[in-house]
């Protein structure tokens, strides 16, 4: 790009350059035309105005006071006197033609004549020789000082052409430096991101359109990020669901043969106490495998969204309320702090519950007894938000990504589908489901819901 750059419009500082050299030449040409043959002019009409007779004499002071060869010509354009001294003298010089006869009857003819080698400015004009008679004069002047404007002209151009394309490659630099430069960044940036890669963040720098531009390039190539590894996510709860399906299938019906069999036996021991506590335990244990297996596949069912408009704060009292007796028998504060105003919000109200049921779960298991869990609700600049705070040990920071992996858990008995799913669920209503330790201590898991709309609410 900076090599472009410099090149057109060093291609623009030329063109420039010779098009004013050329209109320059031309107007001082044009200009010093005019100004001969109108000084010519009024001199000779004076010289001949003081009643001198055009002699020879007075030909040779004309020659002397106008500083180059003068020729007399009639009306009819024949040469009548002059004192150039060449022999013979050219054609053009003894007989005006007609052409420019006719032009020197509303004004002066300047042209440009070449004699020896050299250019001549040769000015006609017309002026009365006697007061009866009138007649053209001729003037051949050297163009010496035409040519030295003429030089000068053209070296100042070439000075200012060069002074002008050191100085494009000097703004060039600079502008390559906070212009094309971060352009150029941003483009391989974008071309890492088309990769698949994730560099890191552009730096921002240059001008603030550059600036701005960088800044938002470093916004999107987050969101994709973040698009990315829900795109991950998905794949994986779907990939869980398959699983889970495939192992509930092959595992169902041996189940069932064991849970039937058990029930055979423990009617045929029923009278050896020892026996039938054994066939008792094996029966009990089928069913938890029961329980296990349906609690697997309800959590990777394929997630169906049924909104509907309701009071965010009402939501997360009741699922607070339902959970209060599971926290008073393991000797927890459950605490509740709502928001003062209705919170409205369009969702799956059993969907919702299910995260919230789940975080509070967690934060059960994660506190000791005599801790507490508060629950609260507010509004903010990103929407309504819910936040399960607890006084546990928190999570390790590296592992917070981690625990949003379907089956990775930090627990002996859990599944590591429970903050896959929520995630999910949360995701689908348009939100975003955030862990987070506190400053004072424990974790903190926060709902963030997009508001209902006006109309809505």
């Amino acid at each position: 790009m900076f090599k472009r750059f410099i090149i057109s419009f060093s291609a623009l500082i030329i063109f420039i350059s010779a098009y004013f050299a050329y209109t320059s030449i031309t107007f001082t040409r044009e200009i010093l035309d005019e100004l001969e043959s109108t000084q010519a002019s009024r001199l000779v009409n004076f010289v001949l105005d003081k009643g001198n007779l055009l002699d020879e004499e007075s030909l040779v002071r004309l020659r002397r006071m106008l500083g180059g060869e003068v020729f007399v010509y009639s009306k009819t354009g024949k040469l009548l006197a002059a004192t150039f001294k060449l022999n013979p003298i050219p054609d053009f010089l003894l007989q005006i033609p007609p052409n420019v006869l006719e032009k020197l009857s509303s004004h002066p003819v300047v042209q440009k004549i070449s004699l020896a080698g050299r250019i001549y400015r040769f000015v006609l004009f017309e002026a009365r020789i006697s007061e009866d008679i009138s007649g053209y004069f001729g003037l051949l002047l050297p163009t010496g000082l035409e040519q030295r404007i003429q030089k000068k002209l053209i070296y100042g151009l070439l000075y200012t052409t060069f002074s002008g394309l050191v100085f494009m490659l000097v703004v060039g630099w600079l502008l390559s430096r906070s212009f094309t430069q971060p352009v150029e960044e941003l483009e391989a940036f974008t071309r890492k991101l088309a990769e698949g890669k994730w560099p890191q963040r552009v730096e921002v720098k240059g001008p603030p359109e550059i600036r701005n531009l960088a800044r938002a390039f470093n916004y999107m190539a987050s969101k994709l990020h973040d698009y990315q590894q829900r795109l991950i996510e998905t794949e994986r709860l779907a990939t869980a669901a398959q699983l889970t399906a495939s192992i509930a299938h092959e595992i169902k019906n041996p189940l069932t043969s064991l849970k039937l069999a058990a029930e055979i036996l423990q009617e045929f021991l029923k009278d050896d106490p020892a026996l039938s506590r054994r066939t008792e335990l094996i029966f009990k244990e089928t069913l938890r495998l029961e329980k296990i297996l349906e609690n697997m596949r309800a959590r990777t069912r394929q997630i169906k969204i049924v909104r509907q408009k309701i009071d965010f704060n009402s939501l997360v009292q009741e699922t607070v309320e339902m959970a209060s007796p599971q926290f008073e028998t393991e000797k927890q504060t459950l605490r509740l702090d709502l928001f003062e105003e209705p919170l409205w919000v369009e969702v799956d109200p059993e969907k919702i519950k299910q995260v919230l049921w789940n975080l509070l779960n967690n934060a059960l298991e994660a506190t000791p007894q005599g801790g507490e869990v508060t629950v609260k609700t507010y509004r903010t600049e990103k929407g309504i938000e819910a936040a399960v705070e607890d006084t546990g040990p928190g999570i390790p920071e590296d592992k917070i990504k981690d625990l949003f992996r379907p089956f990775y858990t930090t627990k002996p008995t859990g599944t590591g589908l429970g903050l896959a799913i929520s995630r999910q669920i949360i995701i689908f209503h348009g939100g975003e489901l955030v862990l987070e330790n506190r400053a004072q201590g424990g974790a903190r898991a926060r709902i963030i819901l997009p508001p209902a709309s006006e109309s809505q609410a």
